[in-house]
Order: structure tokens, then sequence, then C-alpha cells
């Protein structure tokens, strides 16, 4: 697998933030006066775009009134918040080996420049798209604006959504175990690549490139 180019999830790929997640949800649907969600309730049924999750529940509710209500909780959760293990020797591999990495999440633009800062890793990303409500919308955007190959470009993420984003673009897709969706529900998507995290993938790319 020869890949120029990279598109990354941030939540769950590069960062371990499924239990402040979590937590922060269950406060929102609690505020809203509906049934909180077990953690592994929540792995099954959380989705993107985030407004089709509250939709089924909280219809009642606006998104903006969701998200200030998600975004005051949120903050206190932050010093809870880390880089996955994997992450930074994998993206200071990306960099060693040349590809253009890039993020793409749903993520509030404030809470991610934050964290990237916090964690020391934003030297290793070519561009984000931060704040995205759909990606299967926005990836042609990122492509087309960086005037990436598709067939030398890989989309990697931990959700379904991020499956279906890279196959709307026409790009490789690769499925990582270690933040939200179970792994039935991946293997569902039927990526081109699963693998545990990102330093698992970061090998396969390595001896693609020396194969």
């Amino acid at each position: 697998m020869r890949i120029a180019n990279l598109i990354l999830d941030w939540s769950g790929t590069l960062v371990d933030d499924l239990r402040p997640v979590w937590e922060t949800t269950n406060h929102v649907l609690a505020q809203c006066g509906q049934p909180t969600l077990s953690l592994d309730e929540f792995r099954r049924t959380f989705c993107l775009p985030v407004r089709k999750f509250y939709a089924a529940r909280v219809p009642h509710r606006t998104m903006p009134e969701l998200e200030r209500l998600f975004l005051a909780e949120y903050a206190h959760h932050q010093d809870d918040i880390r880089p996955l293990p994997e992450a930074r020797e994998f993206l200071e591999e990306c960099r060693r080996a040349g590809r253009a990495v890039f993020v793409a999440s749903t993520a509030d633009p404030d809470t991610y420049h934050r964290q990237m800062r916090r964690f020391g890793l934003d030297h290793l990303v070519t561009k984000s798209y931060i704040g995205i409500e759909d990606k299967t919308v926005k990836i042609h955007h990122i492509l087309e604006e960086n005037r990436l190959d598709p067939a030398a470009t890989l989309f990697v993420g931990d959700m379904e959504h991020d499956i279906e984003a890279g196959k709307a673009g026409g790009v490789r897709t690769c499925a990582v175990l270690s933040g939200y969706n179970h792994a039935d529900r991946l293997r569902a998507m039927q990526p081109d690549l699963i693998c545990q995290h990102v330093g698992e993938l970061g090998k396969i790319l390595a001896g693609a490139a020396h194969g």
C-alpha cells in the first residue's frame, strides 16, 4: 500500500477521550431528562454526524442548545484527556517518511487547538479541518484544496462515519480499534485495513514503503 497522504480522525484515533465524551454525553442526556447510557451502550449507539445521535433521543432540543450543554461540561474533563500511546511516534514517523498528514474532526475548534498545543503535536500535522459537521461532504473539499491523489490517500478513523467519509471520497480506508465504535461495527463497513491502533498502521506503512 503506497500511501503519500493520510487523513486522520482526532478523537479515538490520535487522542484518548472516550470516557470524557461518554460522561459528558450522559450529562447532556440527563439535563434533557433522558436516560443515560452505559459505556458499552454508548459505543454501540453513538454515531456521527452527532445531530443524528441526538435527534433520536432529544428531538425537542436544537443542536446549538445541546452543544452549549456539552461544551460547558466537557471543559471540566480536559485534564483527563491524553494522546493515545502510539500517536506521537506515528506522527513523527509520517514526518520522517514525507507523508502529508491532515486531521479531519468534528471536534469543537477551540477544544481541538487547546489540546493540540498542550500535547505539542501541531508541528507534525500538515493541515487541520476541525468542526466538521459531515465528513462525507468535507472530504471532497480536503482532496480538492490540497490536490491529493485519492489512490495515494488513506482515511484513518475509529468510527463508521470515518470509513463512510473515506469511501465517499474514493480514498482507501483504515479502521482503528482504539476508540469509539466496537470492532463489529467497523468490520461491517469493510474498510481496506483494520488495525488495533495507529502504531500498527505505522508498521504496515513502513513495510509497504520498503517492500
